[in-house]
């Protein structure tokens, strides 16, 4: 199922007792999927913490520490007195942006987008510094990432994760260090790393237009380097996007 605004669905999935031996933890995933798939509205309250016990069949303790977990993401707002309120999407920390874009079955092919919008060019950027500013040993580092892209990497996808860290140190800027890393985690995150699993193409495929990156670096010809890494980074969010709308379709992914 695809979402594609902030509607309330048209099926209400109950909620289930929590598995997790941390309860609150499971709690708290369903009430945040509950608030992303538009039963719970931004501005509305959440029922009582009774209420949520009774449903979930759990203490009332463990309803309060999912709320704590909702209130950390920044998806609710709670005031003593007056329970606890949705808050604007908008206003919700980035740590809880992997669920709204995938969670469960829901792909939600707005967000995907408009994550690719903003990420895309990011990405080009930090890639062209790195190609300006890199020293001849985090050379050596990029190519020994490219081989084990190439090998037989259980995860091929972290080693891309890691040639994108690789690439913000190249840069010799801490911030976009640090936002290297942030975007790390974000991939990393258990909805992202699910929604992988299930449509992600094998980032081997990009071998050919990093080796090309790599030879055109080596000659000193920056210009045609930062085009052919722009290609790697279109094929990437051009797969991804083709994938997610082969979910919405209900199309197997391709090979």
């Amino acid at each position: 199922m695809v979402l594609e605004n902030d509607a309330a669905p048209a099926r209400v999935v109950p909620f289930r007792p929590p598995a997790r031996r941390r309860l609150h933890e499971d709690v708290a995933d369903q009430l945040r999927d509950a608030i992303f798939d538009g039963r719970y509205l931004a501005g509305e309250k959440l029922p009582p913490e009774r209420e949520l016990a009774d449903e979930f069949k759990v203490n009332r303790t463990s309803v309060r520490e999912a709320i704590k977990v909702l209130e950390g993401l920044g998806l609710v707002a709670v005031r003593h007195g007056d329970g606890v309120t949705v808050r604007p999407r908008t206003e919700a920390s980035f740590d809880a942006l992997p669920s709204m874009i995938f969670h469960g079955d829901h792909i939600h092919i707005t967000l995907l987008n408009q994550m690719v919008e903003v990420m895309a060019p990011l990405l080009l950027e930090m890639g062209r510094l790195a190609i300006e500013r890199h020293t001849p040993e985090q050379l050596a580092d990029l190519h020994r990432l490219r081989d084990q892209l190439a090998g037989d990497a259980e995860d091929r996808h972290s080693v891309l994760r890691e040639i994108v860290v690789l690439l913000s140190d190249m840069t010799r800027n801490t911030i976009w260090q640090m936002l290297a890393r942030r975007m790390r985690a974000f991939l990393e995150a258990g909805p992202m790393a699910g929604a992988r699993r299930r449509y992600g193409r094998d980032p081997a495929r990009l071998i050919p237009k990093i080796d090309a990156c790599l030879t055109f670096i080596e000659s000193g010809q920056r210009e045609a380097a930062v085009h052919e890494l722009q290609g790697i980074i279109r094929q990437i969010y051009e797969a991804v996007l083709h994938d997610a709308h082969n979910a919405e379709n209900g199309a197997e992914p391709d090979e």
